[in-house]
């Protein structure tokens, strides 16, 4: 065995420089937001429908700086917002309510959860959409979690966005708070690199990349993949509906908008845990055995490089050198993903720490996945 290691780990770290590079490919395949252009047409109708269940502590900002959109200024006919109350046990109605009642382009509905067979967030959603009205010729839809907060342009920048890259569906994650967590540089740049080695931010991959933060979507592509109800049982609803869009013969793009969007969802640092974990329980539908052997590759994989230069030292030079280079490909692709994550990018040399720390997130999942049950926004889910 101890002939093997050197060439095992020396195989093992030259994958970890290709799968740097792949990453590196992957992000920089992300769309920087456009500003908008002046207008040659009449500006397109936009519904804002925003799901929110026990978020009292931060609607009233999301939604506030949806009404604060400069794309409504035109007309108010030409922005409105439904908000979805999905069985909040905490203020989150009320806040509603309010911010409905100073103005008038904000509706509120109430469900007591998912029927059988719906996710709650799913559900929520497709009860908004329905709540909006009958679609209309060139409206869209945009689709935001409660959590975020949106610059004033973000709309309009969007849009604009999608126009200059003819995608019909565009997503951005939100940025990080002013006082983020651990979740950010810690987890953040191990989690977008995963989910990118099976959906392109191109929508070229096996799966079209989004993140549910933020949709915007051609209501004529989202009425043709069957809207939500057609995804009513799947988790990682974002990412299927971006694929659904791009299979029906539409384009998706993943857009670089965290300057112009915040988000309070992965914070603190526990928050920010269990929604990556609900994302990979939801990805590999539940599957334990699935799960462990991605958590297991992915701390193989982050310890490879190093272990390779500590093994190798002054007596394997060879070994050295591509444990060294692997090392420097994962401290790239870190980087790169830190910098678009807003995510300290300097702390990329510990990327080794990061992903094999992701990989115990993922063992997490995996025996949750295996007890059958893990608990999202105080709703528990079976598998």
């Amino acid at each position: 065995m101890n002939r093997w290691l050197p060439v095992v780990l020396g195989a093992a770290a030259a994958g970890v420089l290709v799968r740097s590079a792949r990453t590196i490919k992957q992000t920089r395949a992300i769309v920087d937001l456009r500003a908008p252009q002046p207008a040659t047409v009449a500006p397109p109708k936009v519904t804002a429908v925003v799901p929110a269940r026990n978020e009292s502590d931060v609607l009233g900002d999301c939604l506030r700086s949806i009404t604060a959109q400069t794309h409504g200024e035109q007309g108010e006919e030409l922005l409105r917002a439904v908000v979805v109350d999905d069985g909040s046990t905490d203020g989150t109605g009320r806040i509603a309510r309010e911010v409905a009642a100073e103005d008038p382009r904000v509706k509120t509905v109430r469900v007591d959860g998912p029927p059988q067979g719906w996710g709650g967030k799913v559900h929520a959603m497709h009860v908004g959409v329905e709540a909006s009205g009958p679609p209309e010729a060139g409206e869209w839809l945009l689709f935001l979690d409660a959590d975020t907060v949106a610059a004033p342009d973000l709309i309009s920048r969007l849009l604009a966005t999608a126009e200059a890259v003819d995608a019909d569906l565009v997503s951005t994650p939100g940025g990080p708070p002013p006082e983020r967590s651990a979740s950010w540089p810690v987890l953040m740049p191990p989690g977008l690199q995963l989910i990118g080695e099976n959906a392109s931010p191109d929508g070229r991959g096996p799966k079209a990349f989004a993140i549910g933060h933020c949709i915007l979507v051609r209501r004529s592509h989202y009425e043709k993949v069957g809207g939500w109800a057609a995804f009513a049982a799947i988790r990682n609803e974002d990412v299927a509906i971006a694929t659904a869009v791009r299979d029906h013969g539409g384009t998706t793009r993943t857009v670089d908008g965290l300057d112009h969007l915040s988000t309070s969802g992965m914070d603190p640092f526990k928050e920010g845990w269990a929604s990556f974990r609900k994302s990979f329980v939801a990805g590999t539908k539940g599957s334990a055995p699935l799960l462990a052997s991605i958590a297991l590759g992915q701390v193989v994989a982050s310890v490879a490089a190093p272990l390779a230069v500590a093994v190798g030292g002054r007596r394997r030079p060879l070994l050295t050198a591509v444990g060294l280079l692997g090392w420097t490909g994962q401290t790239a692709a870190h980087a790169c993903n830190a910098r678009y994550m807003r995510a300290n990018p300097e702390l990329a040399p510990l990327a080794p720490v990061a992903g094999s720390l992701f990989g115990v997130l993922l063992f997490d999942g995996a025996v949750r996945a295996w007890r059958g049950r893990d608990q999202w926004k105080g709703r528990s889910s079976e598998f």
